[in-house]
Formats: structure tokens, C-alpha cells, sequence
């Protein structure tokens, strides 16, 4: 007869965490201290907090190290060589023990309340493949909405969008994040290409705004004056891509719907850059890479249909 001293359940899967918070770091020593203390604040105590750390030069490490010292709950890795932002995040994932990853920027904070509110939603829609705290108000029906993927591509590609989250808003169903293969090479669109791949697969959950806080300051990669090239480049061609992919969930109609309408927001875009930023050159540019006619350009300055 098993007892509560021992249980009829194998050790590993005993102390297995449901919920591996992922911490990635490089040089953050001004902000990690005050984004681990908000995770171990958490009203929910399944979880482990993995800390990895890109080969900081400042103090980062020693911080990691010395809260890890104070909590059981706290593992810390640090890389042979410098990975860089996502390939960091993989290598944080192939160490993760959880059925659920959660990933926090190592500059961010947590509520104390978000843990058990995204573990206990993904917990009760075990069919997700990840859930996202959506950064829109919503008034049809409370949170969670579980969407199935025709129906969250149709929302975020003809809609007013759903997958516009970071990783620090999301919590993702760790067999499945390694089934599609995890994040590629996007840079930092390198989460929005993941959230579409395992979308197309498997539902996803809407989760509540307001359960991080995202810190903005000017050490952060998507402030820099090249990303706003890099998500107007390299943004349209992954919409591009995601819409046609034979995996897109989107009938055939809707598909091409979508396409055209993302044609005619990134000739906005291109538009804006040349007249309004006085970069006309760039636009030009990225005219010629992304394929677009001038027909299309000029649809630009249409109303959307």
C-alpha cells in the first residue's frame, strides 16, 4: 500500500516542477535581482526557475549565484561562449524539467498571482499549445479563450491580432515547443514565427492582460534604431511565409484575403518610411526585397477591405 512517505510514483516524476521559469541573462546585474525575487513571490510553488547566463561581463553571474545559494528552487547555468538573445532561450529550454515553459526576461517582473493563473488555464486546456497573455482588452466573454488555430489565424491575420506577446507573456507546452523545433533563426521576431508555428498545430489560450510587466529601457534589443528595419523587412516576409505554408490553417479564401491585406499594411509601412521618416532610399529598397508592384505600393493608400 503506498503512503504519503512512499508514494506509488516514480522519484524524477515526484520532484519533476510543473512550471520551469526560464531566465535568460546578459548583463542585467541592475535588474535581475528584483525580476527572480518577483518570480519566487509567486501565490504558485510548482515550479523551478532555470537561470542562464550568456557569458555576462558584469556582475550578473554573482547575483544568479547568490540567489540561487538562497533557494532550492533556483538552478543556474552559464554558456562555454556567448549564444546570443533566442539561441540563449533554446539552451534555457533543453534545460528546463517542466511540463510548461515560462519564460521571463531577466529586465522584467512578474505578478505574484500570473504563475498559478497561467499554469492552472494551460492545466485545464491540456489540448493548448501555448497561452499568451494578450495585450488587448477584450469585452465578448472572460478570459481564458481557448482558439482553435483556423480561428486564431483569422483573428490575428484578418482580425485586430492575438499573437502579439513576448516571451515573457507567454507560458508554452514544453513537448510540444520541441515537437515544431522551437525558435529559428527570425532575430527578434524569432517568438512571433514560433507563436504561429505551433498555432497552425494546436490551440492557444488568451490569457489576461497586465500579467507581466515589461520593463522598456535602452539597453534592449528592440529599441535599437536597426530593429525597427529588422520588424519592417524581415516582418512582412515572415507573414509572407506563415500564410503560405502548407501548414496554414486558413481556408484558401481567407489565405489570400490575408495575404493581400498584409501586402497592403506593408506598403503603408513603406509609404510612411519615405514621406513621413524621409528615408525614401530605404523604402525603395525594401520595396525591391519584399516583391511588391507598384499597383500594390499604390494600394497602400487605399482603405483596408
Amino acid at each position: 500500500m503506498p503512503t504519503a512517505q512512499n508514494p506509488q510514483i516514480p522519484a524524477p516524476e515526484r520532484e519533476q516542477p510543473l512550471v520551469s521559469v526560464l531566465v535568460t541573462i546578459y548583463n542585467r546585474e541592475k535588474y535581475l535581482r528584483e525580476c527572480v525575487e518577483s518570480i519566487l513571490a509567486s501565490t504558485w510553488d510548482n515550479f523551478e526557475v532555470v537561470l542562464v547566463d550568456d557569458r555576462s561581463t558584469d556582475g550578473s553571474l554573482a547575483i544568479a549565484e547568490e540567489l540561487a545559494a538562497g533557494d532550492r528552487r533556483i538552478r543556474v547555468a552559464r554558456n562555454d561562449k556567448n549564444l546570443g538573445d533566442y539561441p540563449n532561450r533554446m539552451r534555457a529550454a533543453e534545460l528546463a524539467r517542466g511540463r510548461y515553459l515560462k519564460y521571463v526576461d531577466s529586465d522584467d517582473v512578474i505578478y505574484e498571482h500570473s504563475l498559478r493563473i497561467m499554469a492552472e488555464a494551460m492545466e485545464s486546456n491540456r489540448d493548448a499549445a501555448l497561452g499568451l497573455s494578450h495585450t488587448l482588452p477584450e469585452d465578448k466573454c472572460p478570459y481564458p479563450w481557448k482558439l482553435e488555430p483556423e480561428v486564431s489565424w483569422r483573428k490575428e491575420f484578418l482580425g485586430d491580432g492575438c499573437f502579439g506577446c513576448g516571451p515573457t507573456g507567454a507560458i508554452i507546452d514544453r513537448e510540444r515547443f520541441f515537437e515544431t523545433g522551437g525558435f529559428r533563426d527570425w532575430g527578434v521576431l524569432s517568438d512571433a514565427d514560433q507563436w504561429y508555428r505551433m498555432s497552425a498545430r494546436w490551440p492557444v489560450l488568451l490569457l489576461p492582460p497586465g500579467l507581466v510587466w515589461w520593463r522598456r529601457h535602452d539597453e534592449q534589443e528592440f529599441t535599437k534604431e536597426s530593429a525597427a528595419t529588422v520588424y519592417l523587412e524581415r516582418g512582412f516576409q515572415l507573414v509572407v511565409e506563415a500564410l503560405s505554408s502548407d501548414e496554414c490553417p486558413l481556408p484558401q479564401v481567407e489565405r489570400t484575403a490575408a495575404l493581400d491585406r498584409a501586402k497592403q499594411h506593408h506598403a503603408r509601412r513603406l509609404i510612411s518610411l519615405a514621406i513621413r521618416r524621409g528615408q525614401p532610399r530605404l523604402a525603395l529598397r525594401l520595396m525591391r526585397q519584399s516583391g511588391l508592384a507598384g499597383v500594390e505600393l499604390l494600394q497602400g493608400l487605399a482603405s483596408y477591405r
